[in-house]
């Protein structure tokens, strides 16, 4: 309950320094105190909290809660916050707990949408898939709407859906800092919404944004029309405009993005960013690097990439679309448009549009100006394994209820689809020129022997695939039956999901609308990926024979277990002990094994090999019951 302050607590409030145009306008809570606010001129309608707790700054300092050298304009300030040196805070409702010091402008104009509802144009320079941000944005609704721009019905829904949610945000009479949040030695802050525990320390000037919990904005931050989700991080003078950085996001070190959507655990330093849907696990740390016009997904951006969208023709109007898992090598170079399959290495320019997004887990390479796909011969690879080992252990989300969704398996069924697809296209190839030393497919050469080798890599895949499905269906009881055609899947910017739930989602858009903006429905997706899952390998294998595929399934996890410790062996003798042992050459060995230690106690390698080993045996075991 607030009430109007009495005769005596204005006329010590004069006594401090304070002024108010109309002591009238000033509400207070029952129990408020006039002992630690000092120096502050009023003006508009404000209510003022209680101010009895004590901060305590990283130096050991103890400062009490209070307003402190401050203007202050039409604001709720409740309980115990801290206000200090602030040349003026308007319009805004700042919560429990708050730390706010040394920051010239803190304001907050009426109609203003905090970021929600600005229209950012990723992939497509010109503005072609632009989509509107919001808070409640998830990877999975922005790619829905990034690339079916084609379907109208759909997309007119939504945007108008998520326009009456920023609608509702334009009619608040003041901004929100949420409880204990902090904000210091920072120049601007206009229309900002600040989450609970947000932390904006030594930003430049951040506008129309939204800053989620637990997130920060850090030292030189320039910021605008931007929405940063809970558990991010926008620091070390990176530039932000019109951008999505989303859950547990790192944009850091001088990094320049522009009409970009990031999604969860992305990293992004040093380099450039424009128009680009980077889905979760994206990372770009290296100068010298442009990312632009295109579609990313788990990627690796190598230092000195990159891309080009303009053909010197009708503008910047092409786009690439990059699948999930892809790694660029330094220096290297692709040419829109463009489609690279997932997990594929790319190495060196590519400037005659490769499309091989039918054959995942491959390199591309440049010969002679020539692009040269190897078939799969990524799979099963130490550096592979790794990345999906390391990916579900650097998720920095704190929330227990994310936006975006992550299915981490490396063989599911999306890719399962591409594997038996690529094996129909490289059979067909062979088939057709029997004696052919190259193949040509879709602007790309693939040699004779890459391509014997690619089919017989994809098939292990296949038996690796369904061996871990008997094994991991061992006990457990799943449905062959489900809503939804579970035969054709598609990785929605990191969901892998059933197509025909996606195409259900489309033709009937108003579910977004009725489930939290479509997150229940890609929670209960994924709860249900098992199921469905069961479905898939009923209906595309039948009732195969578990005796042979057990068996086939043993014998390809042994020759991956020796091929990964083979390969990982390169890592730590011969060449790569070069430069170690400087001053005594005789134990150059010893010198390496105290810095790199040796492949007998590398924590992945022996994780791997034991993951590999328990299930071989747990196959013979069901070997033996068949």
């Amino acid at each position: 309950m607030y009430r109007k302050l009495y005769s005596s607590e204005i006329k010590k409030l004069v006594a401090q320094g304070c002024s108010a145009d109309d002591w009238q306008n000033i509400e207070v809570v029952d129990d408020f105190s006039t002992e630690r606010i000092l120096r502050v001129r009023f003006s508009g309608q404000n209510r003022l909290g209680k101010f009895d707790k004590t901060f305590t700054s990283d130096s050991g300092v103890e400062l009490y809660s209070g307003i402190f050298d401050a203007t202050v304009h039409n604001c709720i300030i409740n309980n115990d916050v801290y206000l200090s040196n602030i040349a003026i805070i308007a319009n805004y409702e700042v919560g429990e707990g708050c730390f706010i010091r040394n920051v010239d402008n803190i304001a907050c104009t009426q109609g203003c949408s905090f970021g929600n509802g600005v229209m950012v144009a990723a992939v497509n320079e010109n503005g072609g898939r632009a989509i509107p941000i919001f808070e409640k944005l998830s990877a999975q609704l922005a790619y829905m709407l990034t690339y079916h721009h084609h379907h109208q019905h759909f997309i007119q829904t939504v945007f108008a859906t998520i326009d009456d949610y920023c609608g509702s945000l334009r009619t608040r009479q003041r901004g929100t800092i949420g409880k204990r949040a902090k904000i210091t030695e920072t120049s601007s802050v206009i229309n900002v919404r600040i989450g609970d525990m947000a932390l904006i320390e030594g930003a430049t000037r951040i506008t129309n944004g939204t800053v989620g919990e637990r997130s920060l904005v850090g030292s030189g931050v320039i910021a605008r029309d931007f929405v940063a989700a809970a558990d991010s991080r926008i620091d070390e003078a990176a530039n932000v405009e019109r951008c999505f950085v989303g859950e547990g996001c790192i944009v850091t070190k001088g990094f320049s993005a522009v009409d970009c959507l990031m999604f969860a655990n992305g990293e992004f330093a040093n380099g450039e960013a424009v128009s680009a849907f980077a889905a979760p696990y994206t990372v770009s740390h290296h100068r010298s690097s442009l990312i632009i016009a295109c579609g990313l997904s788990f990627a690796n951006i190598g230092s000195g990439t990159n891309m080009s969208n303009h053909a010197y023709r009708l503008g910047a109007v092409h786009q690439s679309v990059i699948e999930r898992g892809c790694k660029f090598g330094s220096n290297s170079y692709l040419l829109s448009p463009s489609y690279i399959g997932d997990y594929t290495i790319i190495l060196g320019s590519h400037k005659n549009h490769p499309d091989t997004h039918e054959f995942p887990f491959s390199y591309l390479v440049e010969d002679g100006g020539q692009s040269i796909l190897i078939p799969a011969v990524n799979i099963f690879r130490v550096g592979t394994l790794r990345d999906i080992d390391k990916w579900q252990h650097r998720d920095r989300r704190q929330s227990n209820s994310t936006l975006d969704i992550i299915t981490y398996d490396m063989l599911n069924p999306f890719i399962i689809g591409k594997i038996e697809k690529a094996i129909d296209i490289l059979e067909n190839l062979r088939n057709d020129a029997p004696d052919a030393e190259y193949y040509e497919y879709k602007n790309c050469k693939i040699h004779r022997h890459s391509l014997r080798k690619g089919i017989g890599y994809y098939r292990d895949a296949i038996a690796v695939f369904l061996g871990d499905f008997i094994i991991g269906a061992e006990n457990s009881e799943h449905s062959t039956k489900a809503q939804y055609d579970c035969n054709e899947w598609i990785d929605v910017a990191g969901l892998i999901a059933p197509k025909a739930e996606i195409k259900n989602i489309i033709d009937n858009p108003q579910l977004i609308d009725k489930n939290n903006f479509g997150i229940n429905i890609f929670r209960r997706i994924d709860n249900d990926y098992n199921k469905c899952l069961a479905v898939f390998v009923a209906e595309k294998y039948g009732a195969f024979d578990r005796q042979e595929i057990l068996v086939r399934y043993t014998s390809v996890l042994d020759t991956i277990e020796r091929r990964l410790i083979k390969e990982a062996d390169t890592e730590f003798f011969g060449d790569s002990q070069t430069g170690y042992g400087l001053d005594f050459e005789e134990e150059r060995a010893n010198d390496f094994e105290a810095v790199r230690g040796s492949t007998r106690n590398n924590r992945f390698i022996m994780q791997t090999s034991e993951m590999l080993r328990t299930k071989i045996e747990k196959a013979k075991q069901l070997c033996k019951k068949e």
